[in-house]
């Protein structure tokens, strides 16, 4: 994920494959909704924890979570521009101890991180159980290297030997990768809701041109929340369709302007023109022109309907938006392909 947003200079066809592994888990449950109210004091005594699993709701104050047996260390992460945040001297309390008042996880579950700004990560079982599935960082060069110990994931509420401030807590998803780092997107800021949801069928976003960047289905949500790259749209049935628009995944792999050293979109290569292929798993093709897609925000690849994944003949993502005619909205969608002009500057 680090290398998400990342630009270079890449050749005349780049593809982004889907990878597809479905889980197998069939007859899984609906997830309860909670909807919590923030709390407005931080006093040991207040709500600061809503855990949901099915039918089971347990909260929890500060005083409870900091009753657990904590989770200390030195760690930190690594933001999507590179720039490295370490070391950070954490305490808090271990996701597995806290998903154990609402009786634990299984195989077949996953768990939803929600933060009070709209904000959500959700982990597998393994991350959430046996720290694995987690690119682990050397903490110095930030390069990806083997997991020197055990990996925990945890929530945190003490930093540096403070509690931690309300600009990201007083509650803080972090991982527990201990001298090294783990990817920023999740470490989720104001944890008020953990919801155990039913596991999902993974996807990987495999972006290939001079460098290869696997965007895992973690990494496309964390594009899409509401706070970052997310964009919505409401059908005629009245339908909400959320997810990225095109524009920007194509930015993802195409050249930046090279005289900016901020790495600004190439505003020449757009204007200069090239096109772009949205395929689906049954062979269809739609095609679009730089200048269709260019900032535009109404054509949308969707992950999610009614604020859930999407499922059948869409899945996993689809073309939506007020942009896409009839001809174009495709769903399961498997490729992007950017076809660049023979001569870039």
């Amino acid at each position: 994920m680090k290398n998400l947003l990342k630009k270079v200079l890449l050749p005349v066809s780049i593809m982004l494959i889907l990878v597809i592994a479905a889980s197998g888990l069939t007859g899984c449950g609906a997830t309860t909704t909670v909807t919590v109210t923030p709390t407005t004091t931080n006093t040991a005594n207040a709500v600061a924890l809503t855990i949901v699993n099915g039918t089971q709701t347990k909260t929890m104050t500060m005083a409870d979570i900091q009753a657990l047996t904590p989770v200390t260390g030195s760690t930190g992460f690594i933001e999507s521009s590179g720039k490295i945040d370490f070391p950070y001297d954490l305490q808090g309390a271990a996701l597995t101890d806290i998903l154990n008042k609402v009786g634990g996880i299984t195989a077949n579950d996953a768990v939803k991180i929600s933060a009070k700004d709209g904000y959500s990560m959700t982990l597998s079982y393994n991350q959430v159980m046996n720290g694995t599935e987690f690119p682990i960082y050397n903490a110095t060069t930030g390069k990806e290297e083997p997991a020197a110990g055990k990996v925990v994931v945890f929530i945190a509420y003490e930093q540096d030997g403070q509690a931690i401030s309300t600009d990201i807590g007083p509650l803080r998803m972090c991982i527990m990768a201990p001298g090294q780092l783990t990817d920023g997107q999740w470490w989720v800021k104001w944890v008020q809701t953990i919801t155990v949801v039913p596991l999902q069928a993974t996807w990987t976003l495999n972006d290939v041109g001079t460098i290869t960047e696997n965007i895992a289905k973690s990494d496309f949500e964390a594009g899409t929340a509401p706070n970052c790259h997310g964009v919505t749209w409401t059908d005629a049935q009245g339908h909400v369709w959320s997810g990225e628009a095109l524009w920007l995944l194509a930015a993802y792999v195409t050249p930046t302007d090279p005289s900016n050293p901020m790495g600004q979109l190439n505003t020449a290569l757009w204007n200069q023109g090239f096109q772009l292929e949205v395929i689906s798993s049954d062979g269809t093709v739609v095609t679009y022109n730089s200048a269709d897609i260019n900032n535009n925000n109404n054509i949308i690849v969707a992950n999610q309907e009614d604020g859930k994944p999407l499922t059948g003949k869409q899945w996993p993502l689809a073309l939506e938006g007020s942009g896409v005619d009839a001809q174009h909205q495709i769903g399961a969608i498997t490729s992007i392909k950017v076809i660049l002009p023979t001569t870039t500057h």
